[in-house]
């Protein structure tokens, strides 16, 4: 991986980022950006319908909030269809709109919206060649939600050696957290990742070698002690340590004084083994990711354990499955808050 890489995937994400977080600048944006094809394909009413009902898919939104209903005032022989919508509260309608005219931009679609503050709808029409195909009346429903899971990352083997591609890396606009293992490379890239403003996760295994923070089952109590204070007096900010339970060490009879020294000092300890992992196919980690997120149920909360190699491909797949209501938060709000 280069840094080039790195600083043009943060940049792509942080406009992503910003487009569903801040979306009334971007619809001014939006509507003043370059013009349209002069030659744009004029649809019928079953497709304009078609690509209607795609950008309700693209939010999350199910079947049952769209019904089929004449609405006041509107009506024509070129008028396909009109729908009442109801929208969950998570939703900015205007952010439909806006998916409507994304999807409809190379299109002769002319898309008309209207505010009815007295009733606290928003009446939206669609046409082309001038003639009203289709109709919605958008309301917001007290007792729908967008009903998918939460997800949380962390990220191994970041780019620790390179710290211009390491600070790219962390420009990344999505919630995670770095996994490290204890050593001198690690703590040299402490204070990048603190002004960075993202935390870690502190990985036990069989393969820290360096002898103040080494820890073997063969070693001592005493022995351990001293690497343990080391290793917590030097990534003290650790969100939460994980032990390798497949690590000889964690095989050893040493691993219950270990623990115990952990949690003497408050360190919530989780195995590996707790956390989700995907097939990191290069070729295929696109379709595996979407496999994942299909696992995910409405009530389930799922940390994943990707390396950073292929979260920087997985963090551009984010912002679309957040549209549909996926949320992703930090793993210490899974792991230790809950």
């Amino acid at each position: 991986m280069n840094s080039s890489l790195y600083k043009n995937v943060a940049l792509v994400l942080f406009g992503v980022v910003v487009l569903l977080l801040i979306s009334n600048i971007i619809i001014t944006k939006f509507v003043n950006k370059d013009e349209q094809p002069k030659d744009r394909e004029v649809l019928s009413g079953i497709e304009i319908d078609k690509s209607f009902h795609s950008a309700l898919k693209n939010y999350g939104f199910s079947n049952t909030w769209i019904s089929k209903k004449k609405l006041k005032n509107i009506s024509g022989d070129s008028l396909f269809a009109t729908y009442s919508v109801k929208v969950p509260k998570d939703v900015p309608i205007h952010l439909l709109i806006l998916e409507l005219k994304n999807i409809f931009w190379e299109n002769e679609v002319s898309i008309e919206a209207e505010e009815i503050v007295s009733t606290k709808r928003t009446i939206l029409k669609l046409s082309s060649e001038k003639k009203v195909k289709l109709a919605v009346e958008f309301y917001y429903a007290e007792n729908i939600i967008r009903e998918y899971g939460t997800v949380s990352f962390l990220v191994t083997d970041p780019p620790l050696q390179d710290e211009e591609m390491l600070n790219d890396f962390l420009k990344i606009p999505e919630l995670f957290y770095c996994v490290l293992v204890p050593n001198a490379e690690s703590k040299k890239q402490l204070s990048l990742l603190s002004k960075s403003g993202k935390r870690f996760a502190l990985l036990l295994n069989d393969d820290i070698t360096e002898l103040d923070y080494k820890l073997s089952g063969n070693y001592s109590d005493d022995r351990l002690s001293r690497s343990i204070k080391e290793i917590v007096g030097t990534f003290y900010s650790a969100a939460f340590f994980i032990i390798d339970e497949k690590s000889d060490l964690y095989e050893s009879k040493k691993i219950a004084f270990i623990e115990e020294q952990l949690k003497k000092r408050g360190i919530v300890l989780v195995t590996k083994g707790r956390f989700e992992s995907i097939n990191s196919n290069a070729m295929n980690l696109e379709n595996n990711f979407h496999d994942f997120m299909l696992s995910v149920k409405k009530d389930d909360e799922k940390v994943l354990m990707v390396s950073a190699e292929n979260y920087l491909t997985i963090s551009t797949l984010i912002p679309s499955y957040r549209k549909i209501g996926y949320k992703f938060i930090y793993p210490g709000d899974i792991i230790i808050k809950r």
